[in-house]
């Protein structure tokens, strides 16, 4: 008796009928049994296509030096700011459009979408380290493994690369690359915490190594058998140790105690706390919120100097009644023109309103006080006259066209107006970069 034909399954609109397909049945594409999982496989390629894109169009804006346009002093900062990225991710997007440019194997790889950014990433650290003639050479060995292999097995490669370049140089040669090489960024993370990513030579890794195992020893509360820590916990609380034991202990400190500010603004300091306004006491204060714990641990062993602020808009007129600010008796902050520089006071203040470089998306915090009015100008030395800035941005204000002037949206703080005419772009102070920070000092 003829048995009947039974249907088990559809690919791809053709029938799968007893071990046979329909004549309009395509083969089985080798890149997976599943429909949805051909068209994963092709958006991730797609992704690759389109990235291949972005860096490319990177590393034209990066070598024209574009990102002065828009007030930035790197292409890396240029991407955090407008970009929104990361620091790490910004430094591997230049990384990568730099490599791409004296790599032109891998330029094609990626935009055939046979490997992925990450795998770009493992290569161009290594064009970084290793320079663009080894890896250029190397290409036809690492490209092949990049189209087979995560990007964990592309890193592996290039280390064995790398230790295969340190056979032929010189040991200076070596050390002297290897030095070159380092880098720690700390970066903030999400729920108030700080990323920390770094590459350090054998002998200082190892050394910093040592100093965190003996410090990270399970240590249990009295009373206790275990301690609940994690070996990682452990390792964590033992680096943040070493670094209060170094400032504990840095020749020339006379304390081992931290610089603690405490900034009061007159409305708090006269009890004039609006109702409802989300702070109270000691966050008002503080400006931004902190636990009793905190507040606890940032006091009990520090230095803490008391900051008068008020909150005058540069641009307003100052009330009859508020004399000069001063950071301490008999310490003035607005000194007119008596003098060019600013003084400690005046740089200490402006650290409290700024925090940093001004400039949008810097995070140098080198900074140098810059008169908004110049000096040459008639513009006093005053905090209403007067902002910080890193020496880059400094001199792309004198240089490049931009200006600086009152924020009439923010009063109290600034903004920057570009030199081609377009929108102002607000200025980076303090209460951006710390968003529990509401009310303007000045």
């Amino acid at each position: 008796m003829q048995q009947p034909f039974l249907l088990t399954g559809s690919v791809s609109g053709g029938l799968y009928v007893d071990g046979m397909t329909s004549s309009s049945q395509p083969s089985r594409d080798p890149r997976s049994g599943s429909a949805r999982g051909v068209a994963l496989l092709e958006k991730q390629a797609a992704a690759a296509r389109l990235h291949a894109e972005f860096l490319a169009e990177l590393a034209a804006f990066d070598a024209a030096g574009e990102f002065v346009l828009d007030n930035q002093v790197t292409a890396q900062a240029w991407l955090r700011h407008h970009a929104r990225m990361d620091s790490l991710d910004a430094r591997r997007a230049v990384t990568a459009a730099r490599a791409l440019r004296d790599l032109p194997h891998m330029t094609a790889a990626l935009a055939e979408g046979v490997i992925s950014a990450r795998h770009v990433d493992e290569l161009a650290a290594g064009h970084k380290r290793l320079g663009p003639q080894v890896m250029l050479e190397a290409e036809e060995t690492l490209l092949p493994l990049a189209k087979v292999a995560a990007p964990a097995d592309v890193r592996a490669a290039v280390m064995r690369l790398e230790e295969a370049v340190g056979a032929d140089e010189s040991r200076e040669e070596k050390a002297q690359r290897i030095h070159e090489s380092r880098y720690l960024l700390l970066s903030p993370g999400f729920d108030e915490t700080v990323e920390i990513t770094g590459r350090l030579p054998k002998a200082e890794g190892l050394l910093l190594q040592k100093a965190i195992r003996a410090g990270s020893q399970p240590n249990p509360e009295p009373g206790e058998q275990v301690d609940p820590r994690t070996a990682a916990q452990r390792q964590a609380d033992a680096l943040v140790e070493i670094a209060q034991t170094f400032l504990a202990t840095e020749p020339g400190v006379t304390s081992s105690r931290l610089d603690t500010t405490l900034v009061v603004d007159l409305p708090t300091l006269r009890d004039e706390l609006q109702p409802g306004d989300g702070r109270t006491g000691i966050s008002a204060i503080l400006g931004t919120a902190f636990t009793a714990e905190e507040l606890e641990y940032l006091t009990c062993t520090a230095n803490v100097a008391v900051l008068l602020t008020t909150t005058l808009s540069p641009h307003a007129d100052r009330p009859a009644h508020d004399m000069p600010v001063t950071v301490a008796p008999g310490v003035p902050l607005a000194l007119g023109r008596e003098t060019r520089l600013a003084t400690k006071a005046q740089l200490k203040a402006l650290w409290v309103r700024d925090g940093g470089c001004i400039a949008p998306g810097c995070r140098n915090r080198r900074v140098q006080a810059h008169h908004i009015r110049h000096w040459s100008d008639g513009g006093p030395t005053d905090l209403t006259n007067m902002c910080l800035l890193c020496s880059r941005h400094h001199h792309l204000l004198h240089q490049g066209g931009w200006q600086l002037e009152p924020d009439p949206g923010r009063p109290g703080l600034l903004r920057w107006r570009p030199p081609d005419g377009s929108p102002p772009v607000p200025a980076t102070h303090a209460t951006d970069r710390n968003p529990g920070t509401s009310r303007g000092l000045w």
